[in-house]
């Protein structure tokens, strides 16, 4: 039966003394613990370029352990040189006494080059200090370097103009301009005034505190570009989740102004959404004396209404808005990106139709609106993507003379190139592999550079590097080296930036010149701290689908005391796609906390996404695998499309298979002992796995569970499900929710969800909760205050203790977790 709760409410305060259970050894939870929250940067090997003014050169900051991390190196791929941009001991000395603090020389204040990239201007403490590269010396700055400062400094809330003249913004729901020079003027934005959850409205967002004031006043000096913005149809408004406050403020907006600036200065391109009529989702904080409503817009499968949008060109010069001519196109889940080419009066412009049944490219004439078709790919099965890891591939060729398509059309992801007027000119490659991405377009050499996976051999999950002319001549590998290579461009000299390792070996980094060779090593990872916490290297693995002929690839992780002469209970990680696999990228593998990265304040700041059911549930004493079943990305079309419109089989078979083959190849895998974990579309096929196969998995923990994609947003359903159709028997939505299964639970259950989550609304888990109460199955539940999408690691540790509990049968020790590394 149901445990009642509210908040979060623990059910499972047994103790080793009632349960008669042997107890888990807490050193494995410290071991654990330790993979878990260990700062990936120690692993080192990898760079983020900070391209100088010639956009050749760039510096970089190193990584890693060595006696260097921190370093700031300045790079020349045409000299093949790198060197220390400064004494870093030296520097941190100066800058601790000029700002009156302690600075380490291996994490320098925020920076950036001025000066013709003569200086290197650092902010701390309120204060500007002036560092020349060739003397070293380092000063105060003065006055006027202040007022240049404050002048070359847009704020944050401001698009500016590429010739530096305008400052873009929107404000009450319209686009405003102002000279770029009244920014030096500019005052403080207004202190915040109180504390509320923001809305965890994205996989890897979390709950913090969100700025809230009722108004603020137009900044002086600003020309008004529109006037007919309105709060539910307005330039520049729509953030996928955000509250109706955020939408209906009468304020500029720091954090997204939405808007585009031509190259030539002359034009803005500026979305207007259109949000009237929306569904309104009731969300609600209860952490205060009373709740706060924390209500949004959102859409779901079939509605009518969907947030959509027209795109605006806005003259600068003439002070006209012209819009693009063309149907208007859901916000999220569509395609819409754009590229300007050589022609100022000109922009290619991509865009597809609800649920991607189809996508196009035109050209628009940006004096009229008019958009010409160029290409369009239909389909009327499934949906269409643009690339096989969420982005849009395609490209100009002569600045727009020609551009290149990715299609599927003959069952792989390829690249075809079209004329301006919609000529196709040819298939650029063909093969049984998929293109990821396009590096570079070299028109001197009509030469393309493109990454693709499955078609080096090995691992079809890993991309390399390839050349190839443009009539689909020539096509080299550039890339050797076994790995998941990613590029970066040399944007003005025919260099790339490559980043590759694979699951078990850390990165490395280079530079490498057009024909692949390798110019010179930047940066590689080691893992020699990382062994310290008792982390080993996990195994990538092969077995066939539920066909029994299609190899499925995976990763496995065991134990750092691994005994081949113990059997060990397995846990499927499971993440079903359609978008991505179990696996997620095909990197290394190391600690569970994977250190994303953004353009902010320094070059790039941190951000953190953990899960802590990876290499360091494994710790624990289990099996833990990650297996990209069919109907997951980065294969054939076909592959991907495999359960398109009966999403409940979340690859659920596959996953059983790769066990039950596991198992025969390791015996130490024991298969009457299979747990299951899985997080937001994972949390449905988790919790899926227990409902529907009761006999082969015994325990499952499932945590932000989209359950019911009626629920969900409809850029999801209807991509992956199909549009909405009403039947007989109720929709053809109906047969893949998770409510409908319940009733076959017959192991341990833990279900999770944080109530503030607005990208899966607790709905989703709430409705399964009522289908278990009402066929009498016992289950266990956290319902976590003011949590978003990502939980807390409170709900980490309480995974770990579900499965130690209930599918090792060992009790678990009384343990708090580590906080994750604030940076060193």
């Amino acid at each position: 039966m149901f445990r009642p709760f509210y908040a979060i409410l623990t059910v499972l305060a047994l103790t080793a003394a009632s349960t008669g259970l042997e107890a888990q050894d807490r050193a494995a939870y410290e071991r654990a613990d330790r993979i878990r929250t260990f700062d990936p940067e120690l692993v080192g090997g990898r760079v983020w370029p900070v391209f100088l003014t010639d956009s050749i050169r760039f510096y970089y900051e190193a990584s890693g352990n060595g006696p260097d991390w921190g370093t700031l190196y300045l790079v020349d791929p045409r000299r093949r040189t790198r060197r220390p941009m400064f004494d870093h001991v030296k520097l941190a000395a100066t800058l601790s006494t000029l700002a009156d603090t302690t600075v380490s020389p291996h994490r320098l204040p925020p920076r950036k080059l001025v000066d013709a990239d003569r200086v290197m201007q650092f902010e701390l403490r309120d204060r500007i200090i002036r560092c020349t590269l060739s003397t070293q010396a380092c000063a105060l700055a003065d006055s006027a370097q202040l007022a240049t400062h404050r002048r070359t400094t847009p704020p944050s809330w401001v698009s500016r103009s590429p010739d530096g003249e305008w400052d873009a913004f929107t404000w009450n729901h319209n686009v405003y301009i102002r000279p770029a020079s009244l920014a030096a003027n500019e005052p403080p934005l207004p202190p915040r005034r109180g504390k509320v959850p923001r809305l965890a409205c994205d996989a890897f967002a979390s709950p913090g505190e969100e700025w809230i004031a009722d108004s603020l006043p137009l900044p002086s000096g600003a020309i008004a570009l529109t006037t007919d913005g309105e709060p539910q149809y307005g330039y520049g408004l729509y953030r996928f989740g955000g509250s109706l406050a955020q939408y209906k403020s009468n304020r500029y907006r720091p954090e997204n102004p939405g808007l585009s600036w031509s190259p030539d200065s002359r034009r803005l391109m500026v979305k207007r959404d259109d949000l009237r009529g929306l569904r309104i989702f009731p969300l609600y904080s209860t952490t205060s004396i009373v709740p706060i409503d924390h209500s949004y817009y959102y859409a779901v499968p079939g509605n009518s209404l969907i947030p959509r949008f027209d795109t605006y060109l806005i003259d600068v010069v003439e002070r006209r808005a012209v819009r693009i001519q063309e149907p208007p196109a859901a916000v999220i889940g569509s395609y819409s990106s754009s590229k300007w080419g050589t022609d100022p009066n000109e922009l290619f412009k991509l865009s597809s139709t609800r649920a991607n049944k189809s996508v196009r490219a035109s050209v628009v004439d940006v004096r009229t609106g008019i958009a010409k078709l160029i290409v369009i790919d239909s389909a009327k099965a499934t949906s269409l993507g643009m690339g096989p890891d969420g982005g849009e591939v395609w490209g100009l060729i002569e600045g727009g003379n020609e551009i290149l398509w990715f299609s599927e059309r003959d069952g792989w992801g390829h690249l075809y190139r079209y004329r301006k007027d919609g000529t196709l000119i040819n298939q650029v490659e063909r093969g049984d592999y998929t293109v990821t991405d396009i590096i570079r377009v070299d028109d001197a050499r009509r030469q393309i550079y493109f990454t693709a996976y499955g078609k080096a051999d090995g691992n079809p999950y890993y991309a390399h590097l390839y050349r190839i002319n443009f009539d689909g001549s020539g096509i080299t590998h550039l890339t050797p080296e076994p790995g998941n290579h990613k590029l970066i461009t040399v944007p003005k000299a025919p260099f790339f930036i490559d980043t590759y390792s694979t699951i078990e070996s850390p990165p490395v980094t280079v530079v490498r010149a057009a024909d692949g060779s390798i110019v010179m090593e930047l940066a590689r990872g080691e893992t020699t701290e990382l062994e310290k916490t008792g982390w080993t290297p996990s195994q990538v693995v092969t077995v066939k689908a539920r066909d029994g002929q299609t190899d499925l690839w995976g990763i496995m992780h065991r134990p750092s005391n691994f005994d081949s002469t113990k059997r060990y209970p397995i846990i499927v990680n499971i993440y079903p796609g359609p978008q991505i696999g179990s696996v997620g990228a095909w990197d290394f593998k190391g600690p569970d906390a994977r250190d994303g990265v953004r353009h902010a304040r320094r070059e790039y700041d941190r951000v953190w996404s953990v899960d802590g059911v990876g290499r360091s549930l494994a710790e624990l004493g289990f099996i833990v695998i990650q297996i990209d079943a069919m109907g997951t990305t980065k294969r054939s079309k076909a592959f991907h499309d495999f359960y398109y419109g009966k999403m409940g089989d979340n690859g659920l078979p596959d996953h059983i298979a790769a066990v039950r083959q596991l198992a025969a190849q390791h015996p130490s895998i024991d298969t009457t002992r299979v747990g299951a974990w899985g997080h937001s579309g994972g949390s449905y096929s988790s919790a899926a796995a227990l409902f529907k196969y009761p006999d082969f998995f015994k325990v499952g923990v499932s945590q932000s569970g989209d359950h019911d994609v009626r629920s969900y947003g409809w850029y999801w359903g209807e991509r992956y499900q199909g549009p909405y159709v009403k039947t007989a028997t109720g929709d053809n939505y109906e047969n893949e929710a998770n409510y409908r299964y319940a009733h076959q639970l017959r192991g341990k259950l833990l279900l999770m969800h944080g109530e503030m989550d607005c990208n899966v609304h607790p709905i989703t888990t709430l409705r399964v909760v009522d289908a278990l109460i009402k066929a009498d199955r016992e289950f266990d539940m956290y319902y976590v205050p003011d949590a978003g999408h990502q939980l807390p690691a409170f709900n980490i540790r309480m995974t770990w203790n579900y499965f130690t509990r209930h599918l090792a049968g060992v009790e678990p020790p009384d343990y708090r977790m580590l906080p994750m590394p604030t940076g060193r």
